[in-house]
């Protein structure tokens, strides 16, 4: 590993924008909802049977969609660091982002991998520091509008999921929380068109003020180029599917009799909730919501539920492992500017 990668590990609390309280209350948390899902003795004895049955090709299915995933996330950002103007080679991109994914795994927080993509862009472009952040945060926007777009899949079972209150909950909470997340973002760029931008940047703090202001020219750079912004959305949305299948490799690994259908109507809100910083990796949550969806809608087993959501979990994680392998090819061979 290069120093400068070693020391960006030393720095990374510096870096991270959450607080080490966060951390804390995120394991806690993730502890007590595993605790209780694993509590029930009869869980358990099932959660047995169940594993002791799961078909491996299944798994291994489920490990080549989740490599299919991160190649398409990778091809999104290679098209947004395009857009921004940072000269990243294809294969260069490819191995910054399975470093990164691999230091999304190994350190605390989403944010994590995000922060070694940008730092590795950075080795190679000093003066475009910008633009890098830029790429990185243009490329979780794309992800962002594809998944409002996967909620299709639930809203078209809204029969279904009316039938079952809890399920509903879920579906409502879920919703709420996208629709919130693109008001905000809608209101970023409002803050951006040149009648606006006066009246509010002097509402914000000084401190912030240069940092909004270059914040906000994501949306000039790429409301200037239509084309690859809509493949990258139409890639992240092919990336969703993919990840949605890797679930659904793990249902059948473990014997369920779920369709495909029935994983997309449950993954992006599942996906969705597990967005908001409330455990670490959405470990726990992601279980219980697997608890509820699956014995609610389908009738599914709390302890069948609970594998085929950790044994998915595993496959990305097996992935994000495998990301560990790209970073000697992150070294930069030479720096420009």
């Amino acid at each position: 590993m290069c120093l400068d990668v070693k020391q960006a590990i030393v720095q990374f609390p510096a870096l991270h924008m959450r607080k080490h309280w966060l951390l804390i209350l995120q394991v806690a948390l993730s502890v007590f909802l595993l605790w209780r899902i694993f509590g029930h003795p009869a869980l358990r004895q099932e959660a047995s049977r169940v594993l002791g049955e799961a078909d491996l090709v299944w798994l291994l299915g489920g490990l080549f969609t989740a490599l299919l995933t991160e190649f398409l996330c990778a091809v999104r950002w290679w098209l947004m660091l395009r857009i921004f103007g940072v000269p990243v080679g294809f294969g260069r991109t490819c191995a910054f982002a399975g470093a990164g994914l691999f230091f999304s795994l190994g350190l605390p927080g989403s944010g994590g991998g995000d922060a070694f993509r940008i730092l590795y862009v950075m080795r190679l472009h000093p003066t475009r520091k910008l633009r890098a952040a830029l790429s990185v945060l243009a490329d979780r926007l794309c992800g962002l509008f594809a998944l409002l777009l996967t909620m299709v899949f639930p809203v078209l079972r809204h029969a279904q999921f009316a039938a079952h209150p809890e399920s509903y909950a879920i579906l409502a909470a879920a919703g709420t929380v996208l629709v919130i997340a693109a008001l905000l973002v809608l209101l970023w760029w409002m803050t951006t068109w040149p009648s606006l931008h006066q009246k509010w940047i002097h509402l914000a703090p000084a401190k912030i003020r240069p940092q909004a202001v270059r914040l906000g020219h994501i949306f000039a750079g790429m409301g200037s180029h239509p084309r690859p912004v809509f493949t990258a959305i139409a890639l992240s949305f092919a990336a969703l599917l993919t990840h949605f299948t890797t679930y659904w490799f793990s249902v059948r690994a473990f014997g369920l009799p779920l369709s495909l259908g029935d994983i997309f109507a449950i993954m992006p809100l599942v996906d969705t909730l597990t967005m908001l910083p409330v455990t670490l990796y959405g470990i726990g949550l992601r279980e219980t919501l697997f608890e509820y969806l699956l014995g609610g809608l389908f009738g599914i087993a709390p302890g069948s539920a609970t594998l085929a959501s950790l044994g998915g979990f595993s496959l990305q994680a097996a992935v994000a492992l495998l990301g560990g392998l790209l970073i000697p090819f992150t070294a930069p061979r030479k720096t420009t500017a």
